[in-house]
């Protein structure tokens, strides 16, 4: 039948549809994102869901999510990757996984549209494959190859988006990638322990008189909160290196770097002023009206930078 998908794959969705479901998977699994991604245009704010919908994908693959052993979600990713290089080669969408059906089209448009770099696209499929097996980080340099194969790929690939192409942009974005990563892995040190997963390197944990079960137990409170503001520190230090980003990316997209990265210096400030928080049940969040509040901010700091330079062009 003209237009049917080849044997052994499913039909890709129109790219209307496409573009609508990656919206709608940022808006229900990564609220921190959406608050941030709404201020983009509409151009980028699609490019954007897209990315995030293929890199849940792979995050997906490598928990389980989408099912099978050890040996299928390898097998898994490694086809994502396959299929994933050859649309950077100008191949047309190949779908073998159902959620494929939207974001294989909708990241052909991607490529179509922006010039990006298929390595950070490789490299977030060699984290999720490190990701497979129990997990336990030795060192601060293990640690930071880590954050850049899954974090910083992705603030590579959005500051390129974001008309940001110079070396030097892609270096700050890079030690932004590393700063959020940072605060995510202290934010679920709680959750990734029960995964078998331990990213905080155990030679610090060890140096500090700690275990990976006493710090997700909170077992000796002054060594635990003492390793925990430390870490603080050393990821705040990454949100320090990064500043001057967002002079150096498109003015529309602007106030998305500002609300993405404010919202989680805010989990990591939360953290540090109450680092039991780490060792809860519940998830360490920020209200639904603090994320819009910085969002909102961000809009209108932008729009001041952007007033005061046309201003000063015209004197």
């Amino acid at each position: 039948m003209p237009g049917s998908a080849p044997p052994g794959t499913l039909a890709p969705v129109p790219l209307a549809q496409a573009l609508e479901r990656c919206s709608t998977d940022v808006r229900s699994r990564a609220r921190n994102f959406w608050f941030g991604l709404r201020l983009l245009p509409e151009e980028h704010f699609h490019s954007l869901c897209t990315v995030y919908s293929w890199m849940r994908l792979a995050d997906d693959l490598a928990d389980g999510e989408e099912g099978g052993d050890r040996a299928d979600r390898r097998e898994a990713l490694e086809g994502l990757r396959h299929r994933t290089l050859a649309l950077f080669d100008g191949g047309a969408p190949e779908v073998v996984l159902p959620a494929e059906s939207h974001i294989m089209p909708a990241m052909r448009r991607l490529l179509d549209r922006h010039e990006l770099d298929p390595r950070d696209f490789d490299r977030m499929i060699d984290g999720q494959l490190s990701d497979l097996d129990a997990r336990v980080v030795e060192t601060r340099a293990q640690l930071l190859e880590y954050c850049d194969q899954v974090a910083s790929t992705v603030g590579r690939i959005c500051v390129r988006i974001w008309g940001g192409t110079s070396e030097s942009c892609l270096e700050l974005a890079t030690e932004r990638g590393k700063a959020l990563q940072l605060t995510n892995i202290l934010r679920d040190v709680r959750e990734d322990h029960g995964r078998q997963r331990q990213y905080l390197p155990e030679e610090e944990l060890h140096a500090a008189g700690l275990d990976r079960e006493v710090l997700a137990a909170w077992g000796r409170p002054g060594p635990c909160r003492a390793f925990v503001l430390d870490q603080v520190a050393r990821a705040e230090a990454h949100y320090q290196r990064a500043r001057g980003l967002e002079s150096m990316i498109e003015p529309a997209c602007r106030p998305t770097s500002l609300a993405m990265t404010r919202i989680y210096h805010a989990l990591l400030a939360k953290i540090g002023s109450r680092p039991e928080l780490i060792s809860g049940v519940q998830r360490i969040r920020l209200s639904s009206f603090r994320k819009f509040s910085i969002a909102v901010r961000a809009r209108r700091e932008a729009r001041r930078a952007g007033s005061r330079r046309l201003a000063e062009s015209i004197r």
